[in-house]
C-alpha cells in the first residue's frame, strides 16, 4: 500500500476484497486467509467472539482494529460512543467520532508538527495572489497614462476598477480553494501519524489544481453573477422610482444569503474528498452533500467557531502590524519634512497593509483547511465507520503513533 492510503484508495471508499484481505476471486463475503481456508465472518473489535456485539451479520468484510484499540461500549449489539471511546492515536487526532475541541487541537497541531509544509504552501498561495494583483494595478496604470480624452480615463478607471476587484475576488477564492485541497494532503497524512513535506505534498496534489479550478468555477461564477443581478435590480428599482421592485431586491439578496449559507455548509466537504478520494468535480459536489447529510448544523457551528478563531488571530495579527506601522511611520516623518514625509508615510500605510494581509492569511488559512479535512474525516467516521479503515492502515503500513 503507497504511503498516505487506506484501503479503497488515497484516504478513499470502503475496502475492496482485496485490499481487505480478501481473495479477488472468492465469492462476495467471504474472507480468505493464507492456505485457502475460509474463516467466520470478522470482528469489529478484538475480544468479542463470533456471534457477540462485534460480528458483522452481514457478512461484510471490515478491517480489524488494531491490537489495544478497545473499542465502543456495547448494549444491544449496537456501539455506544461514550465512556468506551477509543482511545488509539496514530496521529494528531483518536480514532473515533471527534469533538469540536479534536478538531481545533488537530487543526493546530497541523501547523506545530509541520510548519514547513503548511505555512510554507501558505506563504507561496498569498505571494501568487500579490502577483496578481501587482500585475493588475501596472497594467491599469500604463493603459491610463496611455490615454489623452479625460472621459475616457474616467470610463477605463471606473471599469477598470471594476474588473480589477472582480478579478482579486476571484483569484483569492481559487488560492483558497486550491491551497484547501493540496492541505488536505499532509492533514490526512497526520492522522496516520507521518508528517509529509511540502515537496511531497505538492507531487502529490499538484494533478488536482485543473479539478480545483474547476470547483471554484463552479462554485464562485454563479452564485457571483446571481448576486450581482439581484443587486443590479435593487439599486435600479430605488433609483428609477420603483420602490416596490427595490424592495424585492432586498427580499431576494437576504433569501440568496440564506440559500448560499446553507449551499455552502452542504458542499463544504468537496474540496478535502475530491483530493482525498480522487474524484471528480461533479463527484467531490455529490460526495460533500452525502457526507452532510444530517450532520449540518454540527458542520455549521464548528466552521462558525473556526471562523471566529481565525477572526481573533487576524484582528491581534492585524492590530499589530499597524502599530508597528505607526511607530515606522513617525520615525520616517521626523526625518524628513514637507511631501517627502506625506510620500513616506504613504509608502509604509501600503507596505504595512499588504504585509498585514500576508501574515494573517499565512497563518490562518492552513487553519481553516486543516479543520475543514479534520471534519471531513469526522463525518466518515461517523457514517462509515472510517476510523477502521484508518486503523488498519497505520497497522498495515507498520507506522506507530505519534505522541
Amino acid at each position: 500500500m503507497s504511503e498516505g492510503t487506506v484501503p479503497g484508495g488515497a484516504h478513499g471508499g470502503p475496502p475492496t476484497g482485496a485490499q481487505a484481505g480478501r481473495d479477488p476471486g472468492a465469492p462476495a463475503g467471504s474472507w480468505a486467509v493464507p492456505g485457502g481456508a475460509t474463516p467466520p465472518p470478522p470482528v469489529l473489535y478484538p475480544g468479542t467472539a463470533p456471534g457477540g456485539p462485534g460480528h458483522d451479520t452481514a457478512g461484510t468484510a471490515y478491517p480489524v482494529a488494531p491490537q489495544g484499540h478497545p473499542g465502543p461500549a456495547w448494549q444491544g449489539g449496537q456501539p455506544v460512543w461514550g465512556a468506551g471511546l477509543p482511545t488509539y492515536k496514530p496521529g494528531i487526532i483518536a480514532l473515533r467520532p471527534l469533538s469540536l475541541g479534536d478538531i481545533v487541537e488537530g487543526s493546530f497541531a497541523c501547523l506545530r508538527r509541520s510548519p514547513r509544509t503548511f505555512l510554507g504552501l501558505a506563504l507561496l498561495t498569498s505571494l501568487a495572489v500579490l502577483l496578481a494583483a501587482g500585475l493588475l494595478f501596472l497594467v491599469g496604470y500604463l493603459v491610463s497614462t496611455s490615454l489623452e480624452s479625460p472621459d475616457t480615463v474616467d470610463l477605463f478607471l471606473a471599469f477598470g476598477l471594476t474588473s480589477s476587484v472582480a478579478v482579486l475576488l476571484f483569484l483569492s477564492s481559487a488560492t483558497s480553494i486550491a491551497l484547501s485541497g493540496i492541505l488536505a494532503y499532509p492533514v490526512g497524512e497526520a492522522v496516520l501519524g507521518r508528517a509529509a513535506t511540502m515537496g511531497e505534498t505538492w507531487r502529490r496534489t499538484r494533478r488536482y489544481l485543473p479539478r480545483l479550478m474547476g470547483l471554484c468555477l463552479l462554485l464562485v461564477v454563479p452564485a457571483t453573477v446571481v448576486f450581482g443581478l439581484v443587486i443590479a435590480l435593487t439599486v435600479w428599482g430605488f433609483t428609477e422610482g420603483a420602490p416596490a421592485l427595490g424592495a424585492v431586491g432586498v427580499v431576494g439578496t437576504v433569501a440568496l444569503l440564506l440559500a448560499t449559507l446553507w449551499l455552502g455548509i452542504r458542499l463544504s466537504l468537496a474540496t478535502p474528498a475530491l483530493v482525498l478520494e480522487d474524484l471528480g468535480v461533479i463527484a467531490s459536489l455529490r460526495r460533500s452533500w452525502r457526507l452532510t447529510s444530517g450532520l449540518f448544523w454540527r458542520t455549521l457551528g464548528i466552521l462558525l467557531v473556526s471562523s471566529v478563531l481565525i477572526g481573533v488571530v487576524q484582528y491581534v495579527l492585524s492590530f499589530a502590524v499597524q502599530m508597528a506601522g505607526m511607530l515606522l511611520g513617525l520615525v520616517l516623518a521626523s526625518m524628513f519634512s514637507g511631501a517627502t514625509s506625506e510620500a513616506a508615510a504613504g509608502v509604509v500605510m501600503v507596505v504595512v497593509s499588504v504585509a498585514g494581509s500576508l501574515i494573517s492569511g499565512i497563518i490562518t488559512q492552513p487553519f481553516l483547511a486543516a479543520a475543514l479535512a479534520l471534519l471531513y474525516t469526522d463525518a466518515r467516521i461517523r457514517k462509515e465507520g472510517f476510523d477502521l479503515a484508518l486503523a488498519r492502515a497505520v497497522a498495515d503500513a507498520g507506522r506507530g503513533g505519534l505522541r
